[in-house]
């Protein structure tokens, strides 16, 4: 399954935790549930086409997610080194996934991930290709 997201990539957020009467609960911040949400409701189309992948596959991620550049960034900065980090993006992509592309994230046995920035003119958007490792 090969996919081009037009999302803004955001990073997966910490686990925040409250109280409701005597008891704690841990939830995932509002920001990083819309961002889930934006994901799977990019890629519902492209996964009706492929097909899920099934349980007990193991299965190979390509990821990119082209980042805005910032504006005060210096034309010889290629790489956006600064935060947030690349696996914390990566967190936010495969917690959209799980359980809707395939039945688990522990079937993917290899990952190939980048982040870049976006050309100027372009969106940010993440491009995915996700398949059976052979």
């Amino acid at each position: 399954m090969k996919a081009t997201i037009y999302v803004e990539p955001y990073p997966k957020g910490r686990p925040r935790v409250a109280m409701v009467g005597k008891h704690t609960i841990a939830y995932t911040p509002k920001k990083t549930r819309i961002s889930e949400a934006d994901i799977k409701a990019s890629i519902r189309r492209e996964i009706a086409k492929a097909g899920r992948f099934g349980a007990g596959e193991a299965l190979v991620l390509w990821v990119t997610f082209f980042v805005v550049r910032p504006k005060n960034a210096p034309k010889r900065v290629r790489h956006p080194v600064k935060r947030p980090d690349l696996d914390n993006y990566l967190k936010t992509l495969l917690d959209a996934l799980d359980k809707f592309a395939f039945p688990d994230d522990s079937q993917i046995v290899n990952i190939h991930a980048k982040k870049a920035f976006a050309a100027e003119g372009t969106s940010p958007r993440i491009v995915i290709v996700l398949e059976r490792q052979e």
